[in-house]
């Protein structure tokens, strides 16, 4: 894609959400050891609909820096670096600290594997990778359960 400047290409960061989404939706499936789970995956935080299992692309940070120190400014001549925030929340009823990091992990396991399974993201970068993973776990906020929340960042990386 270009922006219409003449061929100065556009930023990856959409394509590269959208491949994200596409596989992520295609990949991951509720929880077949709970019968009332449900799992949503989605881009940016989830409206007023949330299951038991969240997979959220969100947020994304870029810089920018010269490919080439000469040159037009044309295709081939800025770097566009990024991390893509991907955020796997699960919450349990009960008190199953085990079960529920077990889930979100396994989660997290399918979101890297997606990742890792074309490392191009359907040819929208020229490279990615996961790069690292936070966990959070404890009680949710009324005492219902288990929450865990693993926090996955995808770096890529594009030359524009």
């Amino acid at each position: 894609m270009t922006t219409p400047i003449g061929a100065v290409p556009a930023s990856s960061i959409p394509a590269a959400r959208a491949w994200l989404f596409a596989q992520l939706q295609a990949n991951l499936a509720p929880d077949p050891l709970s019968k009332s789970s449900e799992l949503l995956v989605c881009l940016d935080e989830p409206g007023p609909y949330q299951p038991d299992d969240i997979v959220s692309i969100g947020e994304v940070h870029q810089t920018y820096s010269p490919e080439s120190g000469v040159g037009s400014g044309g295709a081939g001549w800025l770097r566009e670096d990024y991390q893509v925030h991907i955020t796997v929340d699960t919450f349990r009823g009960g008190d199953d600290p085990a079960g529920t990091f077990a889930r979100a992990r396994a989660l997290a396991d399918l979101v890297v594997a997606v990742v890792r399974s074309d490392p191009s993201l359907g040819g929208a970068v020229d490279r990615a990778r996961p790069a690292s993973a936070t966990h959070t776990a404890g009680w949710d906020d009324e005492h219902r359960g288990r929450h865990v929340s693993i926090e996955i960042v995808v770096d890529c990386l594009k030359t524009l």
